[in-house]
């Protein structure tokens, strides 16, 4: 009796971490899915189509400033025992990061405003720089909370933070687009206040509003050399995720104009949302195991078997995901569609699952070379890649329409991870037989 619950608790500890990442990602998920049949309903093809051009542009400052952020706090927090250190280091280095972009920005900004009231008709553009600033404020101190979290795999707190983000981007964007203003500017006012009250409300709930209080700029002075040779080339990376995520959706608008941009959008926002989750499980449950090791043999062997497993996992959550979508494509766009962006939704859909299935796969073997610190031969990879993306995504759509830039981005996802993992072979060498369970660290 003894040993079955000593089993059991042992199982119960190596799933928890799972279960805590997995759950905060599923509400993620509902309340994105709930979020596109809200703004269907609330934007026509056309306004949604150029909401979500402008959401790329916010992808593009995600991905440049705050990805790159969260991967160069983890490879850092991650080798750290003490959380008070942990929490210095976070704050110097956002801080270091956001006060040039700062200085960038506020007089754009308060120039924008200026032309905002003067000139109404091109509104969106003048606030872009206003809205920017203070979405990078609250991503970046969102950062520097999270990231120790992660690092710490705190994953209960973690993903009560992005489940509740999640809840209210949607009420608070709908209600945004209901009572204030049905476009992209609406849009984007609802995300970014949004954001906002989340990150300050958690900053009291987490931390009793003091996480930056007494906080030691300076002890981040020795990690800003080691942070600026890993975040650049991330950084760097990237417009090269950003023309695989969203190259698609462009090239759409400019052969078909907003209103065929708005459907694909919202299509690839269906598809894309559970396949979001599935990396960001598996990204939660093994990124800080491969960031562990220090460059031992021993570890290099244990970071290629992470990998792998990261690999499979993901392979075969994409595939079942695939199958998923072929059976009930028609009840998913029914559910989670306004009528009107149904049509040629299904076809679309089933390409887009294989197209996310290479992606999340290739996702594991970008952090296990990252891990290893060869950031910047991934960057050098990943540059010539684009090109293959950027030929093939047009040429598809040209001839096929939206189903065409589906296909272009399958045949460049697959390309991406083909390549990618030859360079990982390359760093880890061949891959020795693992599998397929989770394993604990």
């Amino acid at each position: 009796m003894n040993r079955r619950l000593r089993i059991v608790s042992r199982v119960l500890a190596k799933t928890k971490p799972v279960i805590h990442s997995a759950a905060g990602q599923i509400v993620v998920a509902g309340a994105s899915l709930v979020g596109i049949r809200v703004y269907t309903e609330l934007l026509t093809r056309e306004e949604f189509g150029f909401a979500m051009m402008a959401m790329g542009v916010a992808a593009f400052l995600d991905g440049a400033v705050v990805m790159a952020l969260n991967q160069t706090l983890l490879s850092i927090c991650a080798g750290m025992k003490d959380e008070d250190r942990q929490r210095q280091v976070a704050i110097g280095l956002a801080f270091r990061l956001f006060r040039p972009l700062a200085f960038a920005l506020a007089p754009l900004a308060a120039l924008g405003l200026t032309l905002a009231a003067a000139f109404p008709a091109d509104r969106l553009f003048a606030l872009a720089p206003a809205l920017a600033l203070v979405y990078l404020a609250e991503e970046i101190a969102k950062t520097s909370m999270l990231t120790p979290l992660a690092a710490r795999r705190d994953y209960l707190r973690f993903s009560l933070w992005s489940a509740t983000e999640a809840a209210a981007t949607v009420a608070v964007t709908g209600l945004s687009l209901a009572y204030i203003r049905a476009d992209a500017i609406g849009f984007l006012l609802g995300l970014v206040v949004a954001r906002g009250v989340t990150t300050g409300g958690f900053l009291f709930v987490y931390f009793g509003g003091r996480y930056f209080r007494s906080a030691d700029v300076a002890a981040a002075a020795p990690y800003w050399a080691t942070a600026i040779r890993y975040g650049a080339p991330v950084s760097a990376m990237a417009p090269i995720g950003w023309v695989g995520a969203y190259l698609d959706r462009y090239v759409v608008s400019a052969a078909g104009g907003l209103a065929s941009a708005g459907v694909y959008a919202a299509v690839a926002g269906l598809v894309g949302r559970p396949y979001a989750v599935t990396t960001a499980i598996l990204t939660n449950y093994f990124r800080p195991l491969l960031f562990q090791g220090r460059g031992s043999r021993a570890e290099t062997i244990e970071r290629a078997r992470i990998q792998w497993r990261w690999i499979v996992a993901a392979g075969a959550v994409g595939l079942l995901g695939a199958a998923a979508i072929a059976l009930f494509s028609g009840l998913a766009t029914s559910l989670a569609l306004a009528p009107e962006y149904r049509a040629g939704a299904p076809a679309i859909m089933l390409v887009l699952a294989f197209a996310q299935t290479f992606a999340i796969m290739t996702h594991a073997v970008d952090n296990a070379i990252l891990s290893s610190g060869a950031s910047a031969r991934l960057l050098r990879i990943q540059a010539w890649l684009v090109v293959v993306a950027l030929i093939l995504v047009p040429v598809w759509t040209l001839r096929f329409g939206a189903v065409g830039a589906a296909i272009g981005r399958l045949l460049s996802e697959a390309v991406k991870f083909g390549v990618t993992l030859l360079l990982s072979r390359r760093l880890f060498g061949a891959p020795e037989p693992v599998a397929p369970e989770i394993v604990t660290p």
